[in-house]
């Protein structure tokens, strides 16, 4: 039986069996090895170009830039003259900036990063369906928003940190009235515009009294507000706010907006007073300062930054925590720790290296944004480092941007200085992130 099952012949292949087979058959290995050859030469050639190009770049930059390259260049303020301009307020603004950015953003992110992948809802009812439903799409968008333009969120900023949605008033400190509040040793307070200040005595115009004269030694204490809005009963009844236009001893005219005639009384008719100041917390000569609306200020451009760098930091970080084995998490579950515990003391640990070298690249990143700063108010030229979080700022990349415009060639060569000083805190943070991620690497393991 079994020889005469082999003696019949082999069985017809059906139509196109054929050529699908022959799309089976390997390729010799010397057409493979050619083409492994092709590819590594393509590779090789769009790697040599991008060095070069880069090389290049780098060189012209160099060869410009070593000339003004002293050390009066990191002390002077900017000059219109290429030989004094320097670049320390520059310097200065990026440091302030950067550094609240971080401390912003990076708690933030972190903190979001951990929420979303050691918190997220399991599924199971129809409660946990979408809360988990809802948690994709917040990650999700959180993706979306790290490919967003940064100029973008420069209007963003503009509008909620800057501006504050108009709630507090204008940014522009020059749009209020400029007044002073005194408060007498008799316990009096008065408020009123200084019309002079010398060492014995403040000369004042009060809305209520007209022309003031007080003795210095009659105040217990003097301090400056900023007011938006004034606002006057009068002796007849009406009510009127607005900003103050003029005042004298005659005459009181008021600006109620609107495109509406000045309205104008004589101090005698003013019943009552009462204005909207500006809010103000602290010196504006000391560090502990604050103001509402924010205005151009440090504070308003950290703000900024930290909306432009914390999709990267969460994304980063998310992506550190995940990479934690989830047998480490069972173990310590196993010995009864809570989450808390299983993630502080285990997983957070481990993802310590992820989490600071993509926090830290983030960082470098928002040292090189102009544009979101430019938006939000940031100088292009300003002779002063920042005191205080509402002190004005200029920043590295926004004075490479001014000298880089200038017509003269004097100021491109200062510009390529400024790009070097910047490469070179790029690099530093760089390497400080590769430093991170290695000590802290060795130590767990």
């Amino acid at each position: 039986m079994s020889s005469a099952i082999s003696n019949l012949p082999p069985p017809e292949p059906a139509a196109g069996f054929g050529e699908l087979a022959n799309c089976g058959v390997p390729r010799s290995a010397s057409w493979r090895t050619l083409k492994n050859r092709i590819f590594l030469g393509i590779c090789i050639v769009v790697t040599a170009i991008s060095v070069l190009l880069l090389v290049v770049l780098l060189g012209s930059i160099v060869l410009q830039g070593t000339k003004y390259l002293t050390p009066s260049f990191f002390n002077n303020p900017p000059s219109r003259k290429p030989a004094l301009a320097g670049f320390m307020p520059a310097i200065w603004g990026s440091v302030w900036v950067c550094f609240f950015c971080m401390v912003i953003a990076l708690p933030m992110g972190v903190g979001t990063a951990i929420f979303l992948e050691e918190y997220k809802p399991r599924g199971g009812t129809l409660w946990g369906g979408l809360l988990k439903r809802g948690h994709s799409f917040v990650q999700l968008n959180i993706r979306n928003l790290a490919g967003v333009p940064s100029i973008v969120y420069g209007i963003i900023g503009l509008t909620c940190f800057v501006r504050m949605f108009g709630v507090f008033g204008s940014p522009n400190v020059a749009m209020y009235d400029s007044m002073r509040v005194l408060s007498l040793k008799s316990g009096e307070s008065v408020q009123a515009t200084l019309v002079e200040e010398t060492d014995t005595a403040y000369s004042l115009m009060s809305p209520l009294k007209g022309p003031l004269t007080i003795a210095k030694s009659d105040v217990d204490s003097a301090r400056e507000v900023y007011v938006h809005t004034h606002h006057f009963e009068l002796a007849d009844g009406r009510e009127v706010e607005g900003k103050l236009r003029s005042m004298d001893g005659t005459l009181i005219s008021i600006d109620p907006g609107a495109r509406k005639a000045n309205i104008e009384f004589k101090p005698s008719d003013v019943r009552a007073y009462a204005s909207e100041n500006a809010i103000r917390l602290g010196n504006p000569d000391t560090f502990f300062f604050l103001r509402l609306p924010l205005g151009g200020s440090v504070l308003a451009g950290a703000l900024t930054l930290a909306l432009v760098v914390l999709p990267t930091i969460i994304i980063a970080a998310s992506e550190a925590l995940r990479a934690v084995p989830n047998s480490l998490r069972q173990g310590a579950f196993a010995l009864g720790c809570t989450r808390w515990q299983v993630v502080s003391k285990t997983v957070l640990p481990s993802a310590l290296p992820g989490i600071m070298t993509g926090s830290i690249l983030a960082v470098s990143r928002a040292i090189g944004e102009a544009a979101p700063l430019l938006v939000v108010g940031g100088f292009l030229f300003i002779t002063f480092a920042p005191r205080n979080l509402m002190s004005d700022f200029a920043a590295m990349p926004l004075q490479i941007y001014n000298w880089a415009q200038r017509p003269q060639e004097e100021f491109h060569q200062v510009a390529a200085s400024g790009i070097l000083v910047l490469l070179s805190v790029l690099l530093v943070f760089n390497f400080v992130a590769i430093l991170v991620r290695q000590l802290f690497q060795r130590k767990l393991s």
